[in-house]
């Protein structure tokens, strides 16, 4: 049995007990304020057993729900809400009519306040194990019923409150409690009810939460950029879709990435049942350039083929500033076999737009492949790697404008 089943099953058993003494109270003592508080953990009895079917139902997967009945709880919670403000109309009906009539059959005024007591003791616990147990396992229904419970110790410190001024002689101070009562149980009725609803909406995912999954997919070294985090919270779970820029577009690092930040965001942040990657190419307004580069990096190579390193300019297609630069090795080995081709595949797997090239023509296999992947090329007979930075600036603007 899980902890927030386990915690429902133990308010079920003391929330029945309960009630049982305070109607049993009540109809000796004709109270009318211990009889609506009974009555209402009469309710909180059924919206127990209803939480503690949702947590269990809440887990299980069919042919028809594949994902899972995770709402089912957020459902249940938002039923609570109505439970509630349902036991507050009944309440506030009872002790108007007390009131406008005048009638006070209150008997026996400390018997009352001695079981008021031990349900406020009762009450109080039951709130606090719940609530902690709702938030360590991020279950909306348990937190919703905690709510329900804190206001049920409230509303009890009430009663004891207006029956003792009764007994100091204040008339209809039981109805007049109950009434007060009425004012905390619609409010959290009120707020149960909107939360569950938000829920069922699709409109409850925390900012936080999706700002702590963007910084941590951005912290892969295979993600160049995260476009876009969305979410939304489905019972006690969180699901959750990033779309990522990778670092090179390939289908094997595209699972690597997907398995380590999957693997880094359920570790870091709790109960995410899902998460989905879209892998996506580099926004319009961005364009991704590659600069050969001479041995220590201060020059233009030549051509591809010999380029030890190159230089990996993001530049603003609108504005033609350099937003970012980046220095990567090749990996092509000195004497291996097509250098050109292979340092063209090499920038094309890493979302490379255009590329600048010093020699008047490029190899054919270099070519083939850069064509291929739309790579725009740059012919420029330069060396000066700031004179080569401008002209690509200059093809980012001409191209968006084009």
């Amino acid at each position: 049995m899980r902890r927030t089943e386990k915690a429902e099953l133990i308010a079920v058993i003391l929330s029945a007990l309960m009630a049982a003494g305070m109607i049993t109270v009540a109809m000796m003592t004709h109270s009318i304020s211990i009889l609506a508080e009974g009555t209402d953990t009469v309710i909180d009895v059924v919206a127990s057993i209803a939480v503690l079917a949702g947590l269990r139902l809440s887990m299980r997967k069919t042919r028809v729900f594949p994902s899972g009945l995770y709402k089912l709880e957020n459902l249940i919670a938002t039923g609570i809400g109505i439970l509630i403000l349902i036991s507050a109309y009944e309440l506030a009906r009872e002790s108007i009519e007390r009131l406008v009539s005048g009638e006070s059959k209150l008997e026996d005024p400390w018997l009352v306040i001695a079981v008021m007591a031990v349900v406020v003791v009762l009450t109080g616990a039951i709130a606090w194990y719940k609530g902690k147990v709702g938030r360590e396992e991020n279950s909306p229904s348990l937190r919703a019923d905690a709510r329900h419970s804190w206001t049920d110790t409230i509303a009890s410190m009430a009663i004891i409150l207006g029956i003792g001024l009764e007994i100091a002689g204040i008339e209809n101070m039981d109805s007049i409690a109950a009434l007060v009562v009425v004012g905390f149980l619609a409010w959290s009725g009120v707020q149960v009810l909107v939360g569950g609803v938000r829920v069922l909406l699709d409109a409850s995912i925390e900012k936080e939460v999706l700002a702590q999954a963007r910084s941590l997919a951005e912290a892969h070294p295979l993600v160049r950029r995260v476009l876009d985090v969305e979410g939304r919270n489905s019972g006690s779970f969180r699901f959750l879709e990033l779309s990522l820029v990778p670092v090179e577009y390939d289908l094997r690092d595209a699972g690597k990435i997907g398995t380590d930040v999957r693997a880094s965001i359920c570790s870091e942040i709790a109960n995410v049942d899902e998460v989905l990657f879209d892998f996506s190419v580099e926004h319009a307004e961005v364009l991704l350039c590659a600069i050969p580069l001479e041995a220590g990096g201060e020059k233009v190579s030549g051509s591809l083929r010999g380029a030890p390193s190159f230089e990996l300019l993001e530049v603003d297609s609108s504005t033609g500033e350099v937003a970012t630069r980046d220095r990567v090795e090749s990996p092509v080995a000195p004497g291996a076999a097509g250098p050109g081709a292979r340092a063209a595949v090499f920038l094309a797997r890493r979302g490379v737009q255009a590329v600048l090239h010093r020699e008047p023509e490029l190899d054919a296999g270099a070519f083939a492949v850069l064509d291929a992947n739309d790579v725009s090329i740059l012919s420029l007979d330069t060396s000066d790697v700031a004179e080569a930075e401008q002209a690509l600036a200059g093809l980012a603007t001409t191209r968006r404008n084009s």
